[in-house]
């Protein structure tokens, strides 16, 4: 008997089991509509009814993921017999109504078409009462009803989530008027009310719920941040008899993301499960939180796979299947974990790399400095080689390293930030989930980036260390020969003149030791009589093979001297050029008599500063003549002193020093290449001697003119080093050290800035005009990880350029030859090279501006697309209030100024004739007609007259004959003219400036034209303070609209 009864009561529970597992979920072509009995839900047929399923993101917001073949797959792989459709009722008041209400009608007849229920939810979020769209919410359901009166599938929620200040009493008054106009079309329709504090405060419809038949309560839950409390609060409620629909529920923390706590999801579900309460899971779309079902880097739509889901959809899926809770898997993976920690606590990612790479970067550092230590006694470059001079200014340059512990310092926090931006970039910033164009897009953009970092490890590297090295004291005696080379190829007399005038001026203990060498390429018969007017060499050859290189190989064959100094046909020198660069040969070869032989290093070259006395095209067509240094100032002034530690310095072509011996050993200037210099300056330094860059300008010449010739000058050496590069096989040379391959890959990285800069142009413009991002982040990642390095570089370019440029003239440089250069540039990589040029004119330039509307169409294109997506940008702030573009907008405005800039330098700008104005006070002695003497000081000083200041009032009359005494520090001269031009001030009590036109030089021209060009040019030389850019680009507005 007790086995018979035993043996019932287990194929009792095993019948009950069956049923349970072969009982259907709720469909509503069988279950109809459902109807509220206590706490429970009912179909028509009067059994218990649980709805599961999915609640989608926005409507408006992944409208991809509302189609038919998605819904089928909720419905019949996953089992689920609910989906939820919310519909911001932000989005559907200010946005496109008509398009809203599209999408949300074909998610309900896709759950009709694959017999599910659906919620049709207005979701209130922002608007947090629901009074505040209650006219808006009343046509909404009106439709909604009278549309869909007749089918058992659909559910009303009429407020998702009031929060803020709305209180239950807020919330009644609206579903009294709501739930009528619902009831009106659809009286036994299925109504969801939402309740206070983000639907979490169901104590207050269970204390005074609303006199409405087959009405529930919405609560919201996040198994993560909601626990313990909110369980029990629900508990309570269910046993007070309220009903109870979870409307919205998450595994993850209540902001929608954060790591999941498996442990109360488990507890959470199996809750709900026991209480047979119908729910969603938030949320269907591929949002980069921890909420959504879908990967960010999914480019599923119809059809998903357990790879498409994260563990948010997997866990969904399994619960919706039926399967057992403590059946499901919730594990992390190690990546997983890294993603939910990088959106939810990105500073902890910055902490996590930041901690390892700077124990690694300051391990490098501290192993460089016992490195340099340890091989102190090798002498790799000038530095090295002056801790063994004996001069006293040398010793005070040895002891002062404060310089470069503050530069050391400065490089480690720099790289650091720059590295933790970059590990940032590479793991989390990938836009996978946006298609393949965003994902190379990105990938382009981050090899540019890295490629920078570089770029500027190394140049700033040498800068924040840079130091100016001493003139050595040297006997007169010990002066050597000097041969000095003039190359000219097409140059006119007039210019050759004032060069070799300046050069014959220049100061020496034994001037018969300097041999003024002038080599003429194009064999003209005006250059050998002009050689032999100034008493100069002439030299000529019978062709023009190896151009430049082979003049100057020919010029080296016929001479002798010691050390060769090369110049430019524009080149003139000051008078103590030679006295300011020939003593530190002397010192060096000092200093390597009292070396043992094995470690003597030469000094091979010397290299001062390529400067200007006529502005170049920046400072002249942008009216910035008297704002900011010439654009090859910060190179020679800055960068190749710097380069000196490194011992890679260039070879720049002109106003350079050479040893014959270093030059006799690498065979003579290099004549393979369009850039001899650069080559030969590498061939120096590789066979082993050291280089020196100065800092001091000590002869100046005529800057390239037009946008043109300045175009053409930078394809030219852009295409030569890179050639020069390939030729020579640098990375390959293991005569160079690594510090030294790493300035010389640097130099040869710059010329494909235009590449870089076309990345950095079009990036923003993706997102901005064809809507594809190719970066992906939020503010909040935007200051932890980009600003400090940008910061940092900002500061380390005002630190180290002393003065010379900025980030807004660096950005104008680089924009304006983008488009000019990026296809010699690309033709150079594949070896399509360029064997023959032009050379640069020195002429005058013309009065009147010619406008190359060609160059000008690359950067009107790309300004329209720029301001296109600036106005698109303004727009998506203001009506979506979309604080995240804000990034996106400061790069287009960046950009458009750059852009803005290169068109006004395309425009250009008329000049007058005087080509060359010397702004510099000396004093002036004017002897009137009369006898009487007048005394001032110029202010501007042309190849034909003088502006002369006085203090006295109405002393010289228009057209009145004087002669002008003017002093300098090292000479007197006397000439005569006519005052053509009085310039009065706004006071008549104040003095007036004087144009006084030379007419007679009185023999002395060639003098004055050495006083003239005997000086640092007078154009700026460091970046006036306050130049800024809304001051630049409305000076250029300004001049070029109202003084048109």
């Amino acid at each position: 008997m007790v086995v018979r009864k035993y043996f019932f009561l287990f194929f009792l529970v095993l019948f009950f089991v069956s049923f349970a597992v072969a009982t259907p979920v709720a469909r509503p072509s069988t279950s109809g509509k459902l109807h509220v009995v206590g706490t429970e839900l009912h179909d028509e047929h009067g059994n218990v009814v649980v709805l599961k399923g999915a609640s989608t993101h926005g409507l408006t917001w992944f409208p991809q993921f509302v189609n038919n073949k998605l819904f089928k797959q909720l419905s019949t792989e996953w089992n689920a017999n609910l989906i939820r459709l919310a519909m911001y009722s932000k989005d559907y008041v200010e946005g496109d109504r008509k398009k809203n209400m599209e999408i949300l009608r074909k998610g309900v007849e896709y759950a009709i078409a694959n017999d599910m229920y659906v919620i049709v939810d207005w979701h209130v979020l922002e608007d947090q009462n629901p009074n505040v769209y209650l006219a808006e919410a009343i046509s909404f359901f009106n439709e909604m009803a009278r549309e869909y009166a007749n089918v058992p599938n659909v559910i009303f929620e009429i407020c998702n989530e009031p929060n803020g200040d709305c209180t239950w009493e807020d919330i009644k008054e609206y579903a009294h008027v709501v739930i009528p106009v619902i009831r009106r079309h659809k009286p036994d329709a299925l109504i969801v009310i939402g309740t206070p504090n983000y639907a979490r405060e169901i104590q207050y419809p269970a204390e005074d719920p609303l006199p409405f038949d087959n009405v529930m309560y919405s609560f919201h839950f996040y198994a993560t941040s909601h626990t313990y409390v909110f369980r029990a609060k629900l508990r309570n409620v269910m046993k007070r008899g309220t009903p109870i629909f979870i409307t919205e529920s998450g595994l993850c923390e209540e902001s929608g993301d954060g790591k999941i706590d498996f442990e109360n999801v488990r507890i959470w579900y199996s809750l709900i499960d026991s209480l047979h309460i119908s729910y969603t899971i938030w949320n269907l779309s591929n949002k980069e939180e921890e909420s959504s079902m879908i990967r960010d880097d999914s480019r599923a739509v119809e059809y998903l796979t357990d790879g498409d889901l994260t563990i948010s959809g997997r866990f969904a899926k399994a619960l919706f299947q039926g399967k057992p809770i403590d059946q499901i898997t919730l594990e992390y993976s190690a990546i997983e974990n890294f993603k939910i920690l990088a959106r939810s606590k990105p500073h902890k990612v910055w902490l996590m790399f930041a901690g390892p790479l700077f124990i690694f970067l300051f391990l490098c550092l501290a192993l460089e400095k016992y490195r340099k230590r340890s091989k102190n006694k090798i002498i790799r470059s000038y530095d090295d080689l002056l801790k063994y001079s004996t001069d006293e200014a040398a010793k005070k340059f040895n002891k002062s390293p404060a310089k470069v512990i503050f530069g050391d310092m400065f490089l480690l926090f720099s790289t650091l930030c720059t590295l933790v931006y970059l590990c940032w970039r590479v793991s989390c910033s990938i836009p996978y989930a946006y298609g393949w164009i965003a994902v190379v897009g990105s990938f382009l953009l981050l090899v540019v980036e890295v490629l920078g970092f570089f770029e500027s490890f190394v140049h700033y590297g040498g800068l924040l260390k840079l130091r100016d090295h001493p003139l050595p004291k040297i006997a007169d005696e010990e002066f050597p020969d000097v041969d000095i080379f003039i190359s000219t190829y097409n140059e006119p007399v007039e210019l050759l003149r004032k060069t070799i005038i300046g050069c014959k001026h220049m100061e020496y203990p034994d001037k018969s030791k300097v041999h003024i060498c002038l080599c003429d390429d194009n064999r003209r018969p005006e250059m050998r009589a002009l050689a032999e007017e100034l008493g100069v060499i002439y030299f000529d050859r019978p062709d023009n093979k190896g151009a430049k290189a082979g003049n100057l190989n020919a010029a080296l064959a016929r001479t002798n001297s010691p050390y060769v100094v090369t110049f430019d046909a524009d080149m003139i020198p000051q008078r103590k050029f030679l006295l300011k660069t020939i003593p530190y040969f002397v010192d060096a070869e000092r200093i390597n008599a009292s070396l043992p032989k094995e470690r003597r290093r030469a000094l091979g070259f010397v290299q001062t500063p390529q400067s200007f006395y006529t502005p170049d095209v920046f400072q002249h067509n942008l009216y910035a003549e008297r704002v900011v240094p010439n654009e090859q100032d910060y190179f020679y002034d800055v960068i190749e002193v710097a380069k000196t530690s490194t011992n890679s310095v260039i070879y720049g072509g002109s106003n350079t020093i050479l040893s014959r011996k270093a030059l006799e050993d690498i065979g003579g200037f290099y004549t393979k290449s369009i850039t001899e210099d650069f080559a030969t300056g590498m061939l120096i330094e590789s066979a082993g001697y050291v280089s020196l860059g100065l800092s001091e300008p000590l002869a100046s010449g005529v800057a390239p003119s037009t946008f043109q010739e300045h175009v053409q000058q930078r394809t030219r050496w852009g295409r030569g080093v890179i050639a020069t590069a390939r030729q020579l096989k640098f990375l390959r040379n293991h005569k160079l050290d690594v510090s030294q391959k790493m300035s010389y890959l640097n130099s040869v990285l710059y010329w494909f800035s235009p590449i870089k800069n076309l990345i950095y142009l079009i990036s923003p413009l993706m997102f901005a005009v064809f809507c594809i991002p190719i970066f992906k982040c939020t503010l909040v990642d935007l200051a932890l990880f980009w600003l400090p390095m940008h910061i940092l570089q900002i500061l380390a370019l005002r630190v180290t350029s002393q003065g010379k440029i900025s980030a807004q003239w660096s950005g104008i440089y680089e924009t304006s030859v983008m488009p000019f250069l990026l296809m010699p540039v690309v033709k150079e990589v594949f070896g399509i090279t360029l064997s023959k040029f032009k050379v640069t004119k020195k002429e005058k330039v013309s009065v009147r501006r010619v406008i190359d509307k060609r160059s000008l169409l690359p950067f009107a294109v790309l300004l329209v697309l720029t301001l296109a997506g600036i106005v698109h940008m303004t727009y998506m702030m203001v009506a979506f209030e979309y604080i995240g573009i804000l990034a996106v907008l400061f790069w287009l405005v960046r950009n458009s100024y750059y852009l803005t800039m290169c068109l006004f330098l395309g425009f250009g700008r008329d000049s007058d004739s005087e080509n060359v104005k010397v702004f510099a006070a000396d004093l002036v002695a004017l002897h009137k007609g009369d006898g009487k003497l007048v005394e001032g000081v110029t202010t501007k000083l042309t190849e034909h007259s003088v502006d002369v200041f006085v203090d006295e009032v109405d002393v010289l009359y228009l057209g009145e004959q004087v002669e002008l005494g003017i002093s300098t520090d090292n000479k007197d001269l006397n000439v005569k003219g006519t005052v053509v031009s009085i310039h009065h001030s706004c006071n008549p009590k104040v003095p007036s400036v004087y144009t006084v036109e030379i007419l007679d030089f009185a023999g002395q021209k060639d003098e004055f034209v050495q006083m003239l060009y005997d000086r640092i040019p007078t154009l700026p030389q460091r970046l006036r303070f306050g130049d800024e850019y809304i001051r630049n680009l409305w000076k250029n507005l300004g001049w070029r609209i109202f003084r048109t």
